[in-house]
């Protein structure tokens, strides 16, 4: 009984470690096939061309609207709450710090996968039931090249440009609350911002913001790969892939946390 008990917990620790390494290879391949110019050839730049354009561009007006809202609401409960205890002095440095920090890269990410996070991994898995990528490669088309890396890129560019978009759209829209609430003019608003934002905090949003995107994309393709040749594969495939990501997106805040406390 404790011999099951142990081969059991060594079957596990094995086939964990083994998922890891293989999750690992396929990143790295991921990552050399970015910086080699052969990639960017013209199928794949017309692929990442229209995956921009549905992942950023759609859903321009949604964003927008949730940025205005977002922005005008959770200010004003950060300057209320400044103001409460005191800290009218730091409001600028908190609005900064909360705003491009923190919220807007994290959202921006939570939003892309669900709208197409979610897509491309039913996109790869059913694929890979239907054996389309086993014809692909028949074709000696890389499947890295013409289908995962332009995803990947668009998911980068997607979350860096829509993350310095609803920071401007929150921050603009958090100056109605400052105006009614405050009695605050514009440029008593611009220049308190102004002065808190610093060059670390640019550094934060591009840095974090990319590594969202990355792994937005990354995971649901992926998961998509391992899906088996069963059409009720598909539905486990995406399950697993989102859980895995929210583990990832919710992973890399906690360390960019830490990073900053240093």
């Amino acid at each position: 009984m404790v011999l099951r008990f142990i081969e059991s917990i060594g079957d596990k620790t094995i086939n964990t470690l083994s998922s890891f390494y293989e999750a690992l290879k396929f990143t790295s391949i991921c990552l050399l096939h970015m910086v080699k110019p052969a990639s960017y050839n013209p199928a794949m730049r017309m692929v990442l061309t229209k995956q921009i354009y549905f992942t950023a561009v759609g859903i321009i007006p949604l964003f927008t609207t949730m940025a205005v809202l977002f922005g005008s609401v959770i200010i004003g409960v950060v300057i209320a709450l400044a103001t409460e205890y005191g800290l009218q002095d730091e409001i600028g440095s908190i609005i900064i710090t909360f705003v491009i920090d923190e919220f807007s890269p994290f959202f921006t990410a939570l939003l892309i996968s669900l709208r197409s996070s979610t897509a491309v991994n039913t996109e790869i898995a059913v694929m890979n039931v239907n054996q389309e990528l086993n014809t692909l490669r028949r074709y000696k088309i890389d499947l890295i090249d013409y289908l995962f890396l332009p995803r990947i890129i668009s998911g980068m560019i997607s979350v860096v440009s829509l993350s310095i978009l609803f920071a401007v759209i929150m921050l603009s829209s958090g100056y109605l609350f400052t105006l009614f609430y405050m009695n605050m003019d514009f440029h008593t608003y611009k220049y308190l911002l102004i002065s808190a934002i610093e060059v670390k905090d640019l550094v934060v949003l591009l840095v974090k913001s990319m590594a969202f995107g990355f792994v937005t994309m990354l995971i649901p393709i992926y998961s998509g790969l391992k899906a088996t040749s069963a059409y009720t594969a598909i539905p486990i495939s995406v399950l697993n892939g989102m859980v895995k990501l929210f583990v990832a997106l919710f992973f890399i805040e906690v360390l960019s946390l830490l990073l900053q406390s240093l």
